[in-house]
C-alpha cells in the first residue's frame, strides 16, 4: 500500500510546515507516514491544526490514489452517499473506542471492478461475526475494550532530581549531558573534594569515570562506578525512559492484554506473533509498577517498610514524645530524696554538692523514660539496629523538661530512609526497564490490533443485534431480500415489518421474472420510500463486504449506484434542468443500481410521466442496470412507453381498530396499486366531529 507514498511530503495535502506538525506529535516521520497509511484517523486528528473532517479527507485521498478507486466512485448522487452516511453513524454507535468510531470512516462502498477488496472485505467481517457470536453478551470485553486508547508515545522524562552522574573528564562529560542532560543532573568534578561535595547533594550517585575508584570516600559516600559510560544501556542509567511509554499508558495496556486473553480464551487467533508467555511477561511486569512508574505497593517488603517509616515518622515520635513527658513528670512528682550514709559524710566534707547527688537520682529516672520512648518508638515503626542508632541519637543525653528533639537528626534519619527507598526503587527500575526495554514493540503492536478489532467488532456487533447476515453474491443484475428491514425504521421504532422484494435476475424472482426496470405504486404511507431506503441500504453494504439487514439475500455487483430522493414541490427551470443533468449520467452502459422517489414533481404530471417513461427506456437499454423508481403516475408513465416495464404495488386493504392504514409491505408484483386517498379521508373523518367531520365525509362521497 505504501510503495509510492515513502514521506510524508508524498501525501496529498501535507507541504513542509503541516509535515513538521505530524512529525512534532507522532515523534518521527516514519511513525506519522504509519498512521496516516493505517488510516489512524483519531490520532491524525489530534495534530495541530487537523480535525477529524480533515483526517477522513486525507486519509480517503491516500486509500484513492494506492487502491485506484475513492468513495464517490460508487456512490454517484448526494442522496447515496447521504444513506452511507447514516449507516456509518449506525455503526458507530456499536463502536467502543473513539479510534475505532473515527476508522470505520475507512470502509466504503466499492464498485463492481474492485471485487476483491469486497470480497477480502467480505472474508474478514465474517470472522468477526464468528467471533461477536462466540463472545454473546461479555461484558468483561466490553468493558477492557473501552478502557483501551493509542499509545502516548510523545512523552518526556521528568527531570530527575535525586540521580547525578559526576563526570572527571571533559570529553566523558560532553557525551553524558548530551546523553542524558535533559533527564538528570551531569556535574563535572576537577577534584576530590569537588566530587564528594556534589556526591552529598543527591541519593545515587554515577560516577562515570574510574578517576575517583582509588580514593578513600567518605562513609556516606557511595558512588556507583561506571568505567565506560557509551557503552552503558539507557536502563541501566535512567530505567524511567524506558519505563514512561509503559507508565503513562497503563491502563490501556493493561485492559488490552485482558482483551487478547479473553479472546485466546475463546480459542480465537489473535495477535499470534506474541506468545502466552511473551504476553505473560509483559503482564505480570506492568502489574509491579503505578503510572508514575513506581513500585507499587506490596511488590517489595522492605520499600513497603521503608515508605510505612517514612510515612509515620513524625506522628509516631510525637507520640512517643508526648507520653515519655508524661511519664517523667509522673517520676519527678513521686520523686524523693534521699541521702546514703556516704552521701551524707561526701556532702558534709564538701567533696560531692547536693545537686550532684539528686542530679545522679533524676538521670536514671530520665534515662529510664528516653530508654522505654526510643524502644516504643523502634518497636512502632519495625526499625532495624542501625536505624536504631538514629532513634537514640534523636534525644538529649542532658536532662530537659520537657524533653525536646534533636530536630536536625530527625530529619537526617527521614532523608536516610528517603535515600534507602530510592536506591531500592532504582534496583527494581532497573530490572524493570531491562524487561520493559525488548516490549515496546510488542506492546505498539498489541494496542494497534486490540483497536484495530474494535473497528471490525463493532461490525459484526452492530450485525449481530440488527440480525444482519452476508448476502450471496450472484451474476447480475440481480437483487432480492427476504425478510428484509429497513435499519433507519429500526433504530427509531424497534420493530418493523419485515419485507420480501426482488427485482432483476435471482432465485426469489416471481415465476422467473427478471424485470430489471421496475414502476414501484401504491398507497401514501404505505413504505414505498422506505423500500427504497431499504434497497439502498443492501446495496451499500454489499458493495462495503458488510452483511445486509435481511435474513437471506442475493445482490449482484454493480459498477456505480445512483439514488435520487423525493424533491419538494414543483422544482423551477434551473432546478428542472439540473434534475435533467443528473439523470443524464445513467445513460452510460456501466452496471449500476437507480432508485428514484416520485420524480414525476420535478413537473406538471404529464410532462413528468413522459420524462420518467424516457429514463427508463435508457435503462432498459442497459442490460446490466437495475432501476427501481416511485411514482404515483404508472398509467401515464406506461402510456408513453413501448418498453416492457414490471410495475409492482403496495396496497392498503383497510383501517385497523386504531385507524390506522393496515398495508401489506412487501409489494405484490405486476400489479398497480392505488394511493387509496380515499382511506386517508374515511380515517380523518372517523377522528374528527362537528363541522370538521362533515367536510371530510363530503370529501368520501366524491370516492363513493
Amino acid at each position: 500500500m505504501s510503495a509510492d507514498i515513502e514521506s510524508l511530503r508524498a501525501v496529498p495535502g501535507i507541504g513542509d510546515k503541516m509535515a513538521k506538525r505530524f512529525i512534532e506529535h507522532f515523534g518521527t516521520e516514519s511513525l506519522a507516514l504509519e498512521a496516516i497509511l493505517r488510516a489512524d484517523i483519531a490520532g491524525i486528528s489530534q495534530v495541530e491544526g487537523i480535525g477529524q473532517r480533515f483526517a477522513i479527507s486525507l486519509v480517503h485521498d491516500i486509500r484513492s490514489k494506492t487502491e485506484g478507486v475513492g468513495i464517490s466512485d460508487f456512490l454517484r448522487t448526494e442522496e447515496a452517499m447521504a444513506v452511507y452516511e447514516k449507516l456509518l453513524e449506525l455503526i458507530k454507535d456499536y463502536a467502543h473506542t473513539s479510534y475505532a468510531r473515527d476508522k470505520l470512516h475507512i470502509h466504503i462502498p466499492y464498485p463492481s471492478k474492485r471485487s476483491d477488496a469486497i470480497m477480502q472485505m467480505r472474508s474478514s467481517v465474517s470472522g468477526y461475526m464468528e467471533t461477536a457470536k462466540l463472545l454473546g453478551e461479555d461484558t468483561e470485553i466490553v468493558s477492557m475494550l473501552t478502557r483501551v486508547k493509542p499509545l502516548n508515545i510523545k512523552l518526556t522524562v521528568p527531570k530527575i532530581r535525586d540521580r547525578v552522574i559526576i563526570c572527571a573528564e571533559q570529553e566523558t562529560f560532553e557525551y553524558a549531558r548530551e546523553r542524558f542532560g535533559s533527564m538528570m543532573d551531569v556535574q563535572l568534578a576537577g577534584s576530590l573534594s569537588e566530587f564528594v561535595d556534589m556526591a552529598r547533594g543527591y541519593s545515587h550517585v554515577v560516577a562515570a569515570d574510574d578517576v575517583y575508584l582509588s580514593f578513600d570516600l567518605p562513609e556516606d559516600i557511595h558512588p556507583e562506578f561506571i568505567s565506560d559510560i557509551r557503552k552503558s544501556q539507557d536502563w541501566q542509567i535512567i530505567p524511567e525512559k524506558e519505563m514512561i511509554v509503559f507508565s503513562r499508558n497503563l491502563s490501556s495496556l493493561q485492559c488490552a492484554i485482558d482483551v487478547v486473553r479473553i479472546l485466546r480464551s475463546r480459542n480465537v487467533s489473535f495477535l499470534d506473533d506474541v506468545s502466552d508467555d511473551e504476553l505473560e511477561v509483559l503482564a505480570s511486569t506492568l502489574s509491579l509498577i503505578d503510572d508514575e512508574g513506581n513500585v507499587i505497593e506490596g511488590t517489595d517488603e522492605e520499600i513497603d517498610r521503608l515508605r510505612y517509616v517514612i510515612a509515620n515518622l513524625d506522628a509516631c515520635v510525637a507520640a512517643a514524645l508526648k507520653d515519655a513527658n508524661l511519664k517523667f513528670d509522673e517520676s519527678l512528682a513521686k520523686s524523693e530524696f534521699t541521702l546514703g550514709g556516704q552521701d551524707m559524710l561526701r556532702v558534709m566534707k564538701g567533696s560531692m554538692e547536693v545537686k550532684d547527688v539528686m542530679g545522679k537520682q533524676l538521670h536514671e529516672s530520665y534515662y529510664s523514660v528516653m530508654k522505654e520512648c526510643a524502644a516504643s518508638i523502634c518497636d512502632e515503626l519495625n526499625l532495624q539496629k542501625k536505624e536504631m542508632l538514629f532513634i537514640d541519637a534523636l534525644f538529649p543525653d542532658e536532662i530537659c523538661h520537657p524533653v525536646e528533639l534533636d530536630r536536625e537528626q530527625l530529619s537526617s534519619f527521614r532523608q536516610h530512609m528517603e535515600r534507602r527507598v530510592l536506591t531500592r526503587q532504582l534496583e527494581h527500575k532497573r530490572e524493570l526497564g531491562k524487561v520493559l526495554s525488548s516490549y515496546l514493540d510488542i506492546a505498539r503492536n498489541m494496542i494497534r490490533e486490540v483497536l484495530d478489532f474494535d473497528v471490525g467488532f463493532a461490525v459484526a456487533c452492530f450485525a449481530r443485534d440488527n440480525g444482519l447476515e452476508m448476502p450471496e453474491i450472484v451474476d447480475g443484475p440481480g437483487l432480492a431480500l427476504e425478510q428484509g428491514r429497513n435499519l433507519f425504521i429500526a433504530s427509531r421504532h424497534g420493530d418493523v415489518v419485515p419485507i420480501d422484494y426482488s427485482v432483476g435476475r435471482n432465485s426469489y424472482s416471481p415465476e422467473g421474472d427478471d424485470s430489471r426496470v421496475i414502476l414501484l405504486s401504491g398507497v401514501n404511507s404505505g413504505g414505498k420510500t422506505s423500500m427504497l431506503e431499504l434497497i439502498a441500504q443492501s446495496v451499500i453494504l454489499t458493495h462495503m463486504g458488510f452483511p445486509v439487514p435481511a435474513e437471506s439475500s442475493e445482490i449482484s455487483l454493480t459498477d456505480g449506484f445512483y439514488y435520487f430522493a423525493k424533491s419538494k414541490g414543483t422544482l423551477d427551470a434551473g432546478a428542472f434542468e439540473t434534475t435533467l443533468t443528473e439523470f443524464a449520467v445513467v445513460a452510460d452502459d456501466s452496471a449500476k443500481m437507480v432508485l428514484a422517489d416520485e420524480l414525476e414533481s420535478i413537473t406538471e404530471p404529464g410532462a413528468s410521466a413522459k420524462i420518467i417513461a424516457g429514463i427508463l427506456e435508457v435503462l432498459t437499454e442497459n442490460k446490466q442496470s437495475m432501476s427501481v423508481f416511485v411514482s404515483h403516475l404508472p398509467e401515464l408513465i406506461l402510456e408513453n412507453t413501448t418498453c416492457k416495464i414490471r410495475v409492482d404495488g403496495i396496497e392498503a386493504s383497510g383501517l385497523d381498530a386504531d385507524l390506522n392504514l393496515v398495508v401489506e409491505r412487501s409489494p405484490r408484483y405486476n400489479y398497480v396499486a392505488k394511493s387509496t386517498p380515499e382511506l386517508i379521508v374515511e380515517r380523518l373523518s372517523k377522528k374528527t366531529s362537528g363541522g370538521e367531520q362533515a367536510f371530510y365525509e363530503k370529501l368520501k362521497k366524491k370516492f363513493n
